[in-house]
């Protein structure tokens, strides 16, 4: 996507407080809406920035508002009048507002929690979610997440880990994840998602997605997914590249509980099989670390690695408790 610099700001965000207004609270909004809504976003950054950011915001005054009572409930009218971007700005401000000096007084002790239902998996473990609209999430090892689905609202946060989403189509009420400080948004599409130390991964196998930066204070990028594409994203950057279907087949075989590497590193494989164990695997010196293998490898026995490195590469494998060395 290319900037615009002839786009006005307060154009833009009038533009963008539309659209959300439409697609979340019209019941007219239809599959030719949200393509003319995926056009005007990638016509420019500032679009989908300007849009992302807006909706960002609105959900978090809306989940600070469920802490209340039901008069904080809807932070908008959901009336078929159009609210330009200042009247929506300030509903979320009066809203958030009026919701903290609430809740100061009489639960001043008490930190507001998040919302939706909790799904965890611990170090090795793999479970499936299936959500009352239909879609399924499939967790992998040592992943935490966040769900909120229900009528209007299809929303999950990645508090760590990686997940697996394959979402039925609503063009009506598009299912978002946030995480770390990014937001993923589709319609009806299977996706991945990797969170990692100050980067995510996002790869798109079938259908449309958006991704984009929502952190307050940081210059906003953002991109719209096809079918190959994986989006690594940090705080300040994002790129996107294709890869083929085999190649993505082989990313995700963790879904089967398996390991597919080509070429890889025996320093990457030690790598990935240690989030699938409490015990490590710990490669001694650049030269063996540097050796390359192609193996499959199942994510519940890391042996069937160190007997390959035993084996085929004539390295030496020391049992040390909860670690392993392989070295020369």
């Amino acid at each position: 996507m290319l900037l615009t610099p002839q786009d006005d700001a307060a154009a833009i965000e009038e533009r963008a407080a539309d659209w959300l207004q439409r697609r979340r609270y019209w019941k007219e909004w239809s599959e030719s809406d949200q393509k003319a809504l995926d056009d005007w976003l990638t016509e420019s950054m500032n679009h989908a920035v300007t849009f992302w950011r807006l909706e960002a915001t609105l959900d978090r005054a809306e989940r600070l508002s469920a802490l209340r009572s039901e008069r904080f409930q809807r932070p908008v009218n959901t009336s078929s009048k159009r609210l330009s971007s200042g009247a929506l700005r300030l509903t979320v401000a009066f809203v958030a507002l009026a919701v903290a000096a609430a809740i100061s007084y009489p639960m001043w002790r008490q930190a507001p929690q998040p919302t939706g239902q909790f799904y965890a998996t611990g170090i090795g473990g793999r479970a499936t979610v299936q959500l009352t609209d239909g879609s399924s999430i499939e967790l992998n090892t040592n992943t935490a997440i966040r769900a909120d689905v229900r009528s209007g609202r299809r929303y999950v946060s990645i508090e760590t880990g990686e997940a697996f989403f394959d979402i039925v189509h609503n063009a009506k009420n598009p299912f978002v994840v946030d995480v770390d400080g990014h937001r993923i948004t589709d319609l009806g599409t299977k996706f991945a998602v990797r969170d990692e130390t100050g980067r995510i991964e996002v790869t798109l196998l079938e259908g449309r997605a958006s991704i984009a930066s929502v952190r307050p204070g940081t210059q906003g990028h953002s991109a719209i997914l096809t079918p190959g594409d994986v989006a690594v994203a940090t705080a300040d950057s994002l790129s996107v590249e294709q890869r083929p279907k085999p190649t993505l087949a082989k990313e995700l075989s963790w879904r089967h509980g398996l390991l597919i590497f080509d070429g890889a590193s025996l320093s990457h494989v030690a790598e990935e099989l240690n989030r699938y164990s409490a015990e490590k695997i710990v490669v001694s010196g650049d030269r063996v670390g540097k050796l390359t293998i192609d193996a499959s490898v199942p994510t519940d026995d890391i042996r069937a690695f160190t007997r390959v490195a035993r084996e085929v590469f004539g390295l030496r494998v020391q049992d040390r408790g909860n670690e392993i060395v392989i070295s020369r």
